[in-house]
């Protein structure tokens, strides 16, 4: 029997918490692992509506509203389209999609235009401006981040850039399983993101 003076780390026991590992069983660093899971989710998941909302009021040409960052988001993401294509995206009546179209459309966001095959149909374009939107919130997000990313010590900049890269590995290796990508075409995809944004960043005002 060891006496109390005995080290116990590297014991293995059986009891009612589990196997002991290292003075911590197993149980316990299951439930260390999860507090430390909830604290990244704490820090990665906060954000400050009221700061950004803030931020897009002062906007250069004007306020922008969330609805229209809606919509930039969906022609963004679908490309140029008839405008009852738009109503069903962003899950209102298409005479509610008209009159946000519109005040869009005088703010010089996007643009309305015939179909050329089929003149019934309006189709509705992003213009320079509306691209523009996207490229000044990557700024924005940007320049917030160099000035806290500043803050930090040489140490601590090398251990986040360690995890960040940890975290697009797994996040990868997420798309693979979601989409049965192989590994390079998941990493693939996810430099292509990285890539605009920082050539929408880059880009002169």
């Amino acid at each position: 029997m060891a006496s109390p003076a005995t080290p116990t780390h590297g014991r293995r026991t059986r009891g009612g918490a589990g196997i002991s590992i290292g003075g911590a069983t197993a149980d316990e660093e299951v439930a260390a692992r999860r507090r430390r899971i909830d604290d990244l989710l704490d820090e990665l998941t906060s954000h400050n509506p009221a700061q950004m909302l803030r931020s897009m009021r002062r906007w250069p040409s004007g306020p922008v509203s969330l609805v229209h960052i809606n919509v930039l988001s969906v022609l963004d993401l679908d490309g140029t389209l008839p405008m009852r294509s738009l109503a069903e995206a962003l899950d209102v009546s298409q005479a509610s999609a008209t009159g946000i179209v519109d005040r869009m459309e005088q703010r010089g966001l996007v643009e309305r235009r015939h179909d050329e095959t089929d003149r019934r149909v309006v189709l509705v374009h992003r213009t320079p401006a509306g691209e523009a939107v996207f490229t000044d919130l990557q700024k924005q997000r940007q320049a917030g981040l160099e000035h806290v990313l500043g803050r930090l010590t040489n140490d601590e900049l090398k251990a986040l850039l360690i995890g960040i890269r940890a975290l697009s590995k797994a996040r990868a290796d997420a798309i693979k399983q979601a989409t049965g990508m192989d590994a390079r075409e998941a990493e693939q995809t996810l430099a292509a993101t990285r890539r605009l944004g920082r050539q929408r960043a880059e880009a002169p005002s």
